[in-house]
């Protein structure tokens, strides 16, 4: 058996990749397991968005009462297969649970304290990558198209005050005039200033892939099917063999939750299935990413064309895609852009891994001295990513940590 078995990092997508590189700053040697190409799953398909004013938890005060608006709409932003309700039904009333305005507040914390620290983790992995042409500092703007939507988010905006966050209102006319893409006469926006984007989510985990690589790393495209434990560690990671590790990190996104069962962790993770719609000649161009939350999908302007990114579905991880609801997606951006071109735009379906508290687990296994967690951050993985890698390496290092993680505890349900 290797007396100096390496660090297996199981999850090959955005927030894998930043943990695996983490890592090695931390001197470990690293070998990252997926089923996947380095990037090619969910975090091949999102918006693009590094929201660093991110403070709005899915479960705010008052979402019960829109919950059954929301699902009866005739182009439904939110939805959920009825044969996988009951499935949902714990995962949902804890989401219910999370929406109180005390608890809504501590999930704001516990999420922007991630998100304000986004590009202070993601930009120096960003740079000495030479990944700097695929990331743009504009900002973004929420936009409302209603002067209700937009009453509702000025008192939102609260958030923002509490936890500091750089924000500017913008009336019909200012967002006119900062997104002339936009149709006239949508009510007002958002911006945050100090968000960023990538021009294209899966260069950039191919440019951190190449730089692991670069650094020594092993990378094993091969399904993770158990462990071998022995003495309170983990000694082993079961896949095509059996690989000796000196410690766990499992990052596998919306699959943590099955491979953190047999590590004594059943946790409350569910999948958004999220949908995407790829505009490759879109005949407009945004200045920064857009996002509409009364129509739940965002718009972002890449180096390949137009990305319409968005809905929420509950069906599990097991059932077939549908691509009407990609196609929706073409739709509502249509009655928002005036001429947008949406002709062959190309669907595609990914997997957000979600806690019921809008807070992803980072965390150090209660029953293994060598196992770490760190998934389910739902729709701020490409966000949250990189300082959730560099928590994990100083976590696994027992050093300072720059936040307290109770609020992250795997075992807080």
């Amino acid at each position: 058996m290797n007396e100096n078995p390496p660090s297996i990092v199981i999850g090959a997508g955005i927030v894998g990749l930043c943990t695996a590189l983490y890592l090695q700053e931390a001197g470990r040697a690293v070998t990252l397991i997926d089923r996947l190409p380095p990037g090619e799953g969910t975090s091949l398909g999102n918006a693009g968005i590094i929201s660093t004013g991110s403070v709005h938890p899915e479960a705010m005060p008052g979402i019960w009462k829109e919950i059954p608006h929301m699902l009866l709409q005739r182009l439904a932003p939110i939805s959920v297969r009825p044969a996988y309700m009951p499935r949902l039904l714990p995962w949902f009333i804890r989401f219910l649970a999370s929406s109180s305005t005390r608890r809504a507040d501590a999930s704001s914390v516990a999420i922007n304290a991630l998100a304000s620290r986004a590009l202070e983790y993601l930009q120096p992995l960003v740079d000495k990558a030479g990944a700097q042409d695929l990331l743009r500092q504009s900002g973004v703007i929420y936009v409302h198209e209603t002067p209700a939507q937009f009453a509702r988010a000025k008192l939102d905006c609260a958030y923002y005050e509490r936890r500091g966050v750089d924000y500017e209102l913008l009336d019909s006319a200012a967002l006119a005039q900062q997104e002339p893409a936009l149709r006239p006469g949508l009510a007002g926006g958002v911006l945050i200033r100090s968000a960023a984007h990538t021009l294209s989510p899966l260069a950039l985990s191919q440019k951190l892939f190449a730089l692991f690589i670069a650094q020594g790393g092993e990378f094993r495209q091969e399904e993770v099917t158990g462990f071998v434990s022995e003495g309170g560690r983990v000694r082993a990671v079961r896949s095509a063999t059996e690989l000796p590790c000196r410690e766990v990190f499992v990052t596998a996104g919306a699959y943590s939750g099955a491979l953190s069962k047999p590590l004594g962790s059943a946790v409350p993770l569910d999948t958004e299935r999220g949908y995407h719609l790829h505009c490759a000649a879109p005949g407009v161009e945004l200045v920064r990413p857009l996002l509409f939350g009364g129509r739940a999908f965002a718009a972002t302007s890449m180096q390949d064309g137009l990305r319409l990114a968005g809905t929420v579905e509950f069906a599990g991880l097991k059932a077939p895609p549908s691509q009407r609801r990609a196609q929706v997606l073409g739709e509502q951006a249509r009655d928002l852009f005036p001429g947008l071109n949406t002709e062959q735009g190309k669907p595609w379906m990914g997997y957000r891994p979600s806690m019921p508290d809008t807070v992803p687990v980072i965390s150090a296994s209660p029953h293994y001295d060598n196992v770490y967690f760190g998934f389910g951050h739902g729709h701020l993985g490409l966000t949250q990513g990189a300082v959730t890698g560099a928590l994990l390496a100083l976590l696994a290092d027992a050093k300072p940590l720059p936040l307290d993680l109770g609020p992250y505890r795997i075992d807080r349900f």
